[in-house]
């Protein structure tokens, strides 16, 4: 078996040498099929993996309520309509009367310009209260967070997100130093952990935290706020806990059986399906875009086969009048477009993990390389060069000696 598999390479290489453009194009042709399935399907799974790591920056069995109606947009929050009908008495109840809640935490969140000697930036400003970074998961890496006593008195502190002391103190030590909120001067108490970007689009680290009281009477003079954080025990209660949020928003805004809700209330699975949704179109067109490159592939194998086989028809001829079998003849032809296949397959195999690892360092997607799905992309490329080979050895194994050695 060894020296018919020898042999049979022999004449793959002698043929490959003879018509290099014919089997060059071959390969390629399976190459960008196994190319297109491996990228497409790998950078899917690295953008949902990507969408789960920022799920989990929300914070551990969250819930969020946005006042007005929220859409999410490639991951980006647009407000559909706005409202002013969320109060701090909202989120007292909801903790009062809602079962499986651990933590309630009413928000205010307004964008303004922060300013420091000449350096200016537009960012969002948080007010909250003191459990927002046991609730969202995120510790003060310098300084501290403001106490119960400053967000009883609306102190006029802050605690910075990572980002903003590189871009507003260039190096120099925040804490203790004042920057201009709009025009309110406030103290810088402390720095967070660098966080990154959440799955709803925000970027964490270009974030202010005040005291709430402070963001809505001090800075924005305002008696409503715009987000709720729920943090509920477990997992599995959530989609009951949503429920009842929603439930009694409504009562409590008093709003009709026909009217639409003036408040949105999102889990990290509401974001993750809102996503998923694109990664799915995705990958969808990955699939397709590989199964007509395997398909061009395979066709591409059958007519340069058949050319082959038209060509070594004297040649099938001497081999069957020496004694040759049928399945001697069937087995060179299927071996030589599985040869093809095999090669194309690795050739795209190592031309998607090398764009794979270039697409990974120029971008922020995790690295992910599913190895079973890689021996399936190299199974499907030999399946196909084999399956393109079937007829044209069909028709190698049936021609006769006597009407092959009269031409």
């Amino acid at each position: 078996m060894k020296r018919v598999i020898k042999e049979n390479l022999k004449v793959i290489f002698r043929i490959m040498k003879e018509h290099k453009i014919r089997s060059i194009l071959s390969i390629l042709g399976v190459a960008f099929g196994t190319f297109a399935l491996i990228v497409m399907v790998s950078i899917s799974f690295s953008m949902k993996e990507k969408s789960r790591l920022e799920a989990e920056k929300l914070g551990k069995n969250i819930i969020i309520v946005k006042s007005g109606l929220v859409r999410v947009f490639r991951k980006r929050q647009r407000t559909i309509s706005s409202a002013t009908t969320l109060k701090i008495r909202d989120a007292i109840l909801i903790k009062q009367q809602i079962p499986y809640v651990k933590k309630v935490l009413p928000s205010f969140t307004i964008t303004y310009p922060v300013r420091r000697k000449g350096t200016t930036i537009k960012t969002t400003i948080i007010g909250t209260t003191t459990d927002y970074p046991e609730v969202r998961s995120i510790n003060v890496k310098e300084g501290r967070f403001f106490t119960q006593e400053e967000a009883k008195k609306a102190e006029k502190v802050a605690v910075l997100g990572a980002k903003v002391p590189e871009k507003l103190f260039k190096g120099e030590n925040p804490i203790g130093k004042f920057i201009l909120v709009f025009r309110v001067p406030v103290k810088v108490i402390g720095v967070m952990e660098e966080k990154g970007t959440d799955i709803s689009g925000t970027d964490q680290d270009l974030l202010i935290y005040t005291p709430l009281k402070t963001a809505m009477r001090r800075l924005a003079n305002v008696d409503y706020i715009n987000t709720i954080f729920i943090q509920v025990d477990k997992k599995e209660h959530i989609p009951l806990v949503k429920r009842e949020i929603r439930n009694l928003l409504r009562k409590l805004h008093k709003l009709k059986s026909t009217d639409k809700d003036d408040f949105t209330v999102l889990t990290p699975d509401d974001l993750l399906r809102m996503q998923s949704q694109a990664i799915r179109i995705f990958t969808i067109l990955g699939l397709v875009s590989a199964a007509v490159s395997f398909a061009i592939g395979g066709i591409g194998i059958l007519s340069v086969m058949i050319l082959i086989v038209n060509e070594r028809i004297t040649e099938i001829g001497i081999r069957r009048a020496v004694g040759a079998k049928k399945r001697d003849i069937l087995f060179q032809f299927m071996f030589e477009s599985g040869f093809v296949s095999i090669v194309g397959g690795f050739v795209g195999l190592f031309l998607g993990l090398g764009l794979l690892t270039l697409i990974y360092h120029i971008s922020d997607l995790p690295k992910v390389y599913p190895e079973n799905f890689f021996l399936f992309a190299l199974f499907v490329s030999i399946t196909t060069g084999f399956l393109a080979g079937v007829y044209p050895a069909f028709k190698a194994s049936s021609i006769k000696p006597i009407e092959a050695l009269r031409r």
